[in-house]
């Protein structure tokens, strides 16, 4: 499972990295970079589990005109890095990617093809593995091959696959299954990651194409399919509803004429009519979004939550935090997870402890920089001696990243 994730030349960040625990709280003030650092880690995973040319970053396909709008300043000629840790403690990564332009083989195009038109598309440039055995992979783009050990496993367009994606298509076949023993399994361990920053209103839309996206378009659709699919484990999602939202008895869905799912629906002790979910409070539909997206995320997996105390009322915020402390538990899944959320919300860090926390601050000359909150004798003090909470802390500056200094 990923333990620290290092980014550098993304969006704001020059250079930053973070250490993941069960539940990870980015605490920033506005433009700090909070959704970037979320949105590096979804862009890593997906990297290494898809070929480049179906990955989006925020939405936006990472070729054409769109790699200067995702790149540190928008300078083309900067190399987006990702490093992955998987071993705890290691100080080294266990997987490394470039991504960038080749400058040397737009200019060698422009020599070899005076006049003709020349695209400089973002590639994959090189990548560096290490599995827990000590046994290293690679791949660049001026061998066009897969190494292990320095032992080259010809591969047609490597630019384009990540390791990861690689094994996962030629670790099947006869010839190459000693070979790539166990590393396949080894690069699940860097499991997937999900971006959602739910919105109420957009969760009730429907998509044309079975996919849910982060503001939650085409959730209802991939609920029901839930329920049709593995019922047990929707049911566990109904009765942990009730069990936060005790009026809620049953999550329902009206059928059309046509056999198709056209609402979502509850059953509830304050009325003996369904209550369409555009009538039912807005908390109680992103609470149900959480239990969804924290079943579904497979083992190893990161779910990524932007604003988790949205439409939640103060006092329901301790409730928030231990879900989603049992959410990283894998309550629902059976496996534990990776939770990292992002917020400013004072409320909703008064209940986080200080071992979760890490502080996300941006400055013109360091630009994205995260912390932890470091152990201390006066940090012990303030918290055992003046009982001050995590949200106190912060918002007295004592943390940094003080709410309301950003843009």
């Amino acid at each position: 499972m990923l333990e620290r994730i290092e980014i550098e030349n993304l969006g704001p960040i020059q250079k930053t990295g973070v250490s993941l625990s069960p539940l990870t709280v980015l605490l920033g003030s506005n433009a700090s970079g909070k959704t970037t650092v979320m949105r590096g880690i979804e862009l890593f995973a997906m990297l290494r589990n898809h070929p480049m040319q179906e990955v989006k970053y925020a939405g936006y396909s990472l070729t054409g005109s769109h790699w200067p709008q995702i790149i540190n300043g928008g300078d083309a000629a900067k190399r987006l890095i990702l490093r992955g840790f998987v071993q705890p403690g290691s100080t080294q990564p266990d997987y490394e990617m470039t991504l960038g332009i080749d400058w040397e083989q737009v200019r060698s195009n422009i020599v070899a093809q005076p006049g003709a038109e020349q695209k400089a598309e973002p590639q994959i440039l090189n990548e560096q593995l290490r599995d827990q055995n000590g046994r290293s992979l690679s791949s660049d783009m001026g061998i066009q091959a897969l190494r292990i050990d320095d032992r080259p496993i010809s591969l047609s367009q490597p630019r384009q696959f990540s390791i990861t994606w690689m094994l996962s298509q030629v670790g099947r076949l006869p010839p190459f299954r000693e070979e790539t023993e166990g590393l396949v399994q080894y690069l699940e361990s860097f499991g997937t990651a999900r971006y959602f920053r739910p919105n109420s209103t957009a969760m009730l839309h429907p998509t044309s194409d079975n996919e849910v996206w982060p503001d939650g378009s085409g959730f209802v659709a991939a609920l029901a399919t839930l329920q049709n699919r593995e019922s047990e484990r929707f049911e566990a999602i109904s009765q942990r509803l009730s069990e936060l939202f005790p009026h809620i008895q049953r999550i329902r869905f009206d059928i059309g004429a046509k056999g198709k799912i056209q609402h979502l629906v509850f059953s509830t002790q304050r009325s003996k009519q369904l209550i369409p979910a555009q009538m039912e409070a807005d908390g109680v539909l992103t609470t149900l979004f959480l239990l969804w997206a924290g079943a579904t995320t497979p083992p190893h997996g990161t779910l990524l939550i932007d604003e988790p105390e949205a439409a939640l009322h103060p006092h329901l915020m301790g409730k928030r935090v231990e879900f989603l402390r049992s959410l990283a538990a894998g309550e629902f899944t059976g496996h534990p997870l990776r939770v990292v959320v992002a917020t400013q919300s004072v409320d909703f860090v008064r209940w986080v402890e200080p071992s979760e926390l890490r502080v996300v601050e941006y400055s013109n000359e360091t630009s994205t920089l995260i912390h932890a909150i470091p152990e201390s004798e006066n940090l012990r003090t303030l918290v055992d001696k003046f009982q001050a909470n995590a949200g106190d802390l912060w918002y007295s500056g004592a943390l940094g990243g003080v709410p309301g200094t950003g843009a």
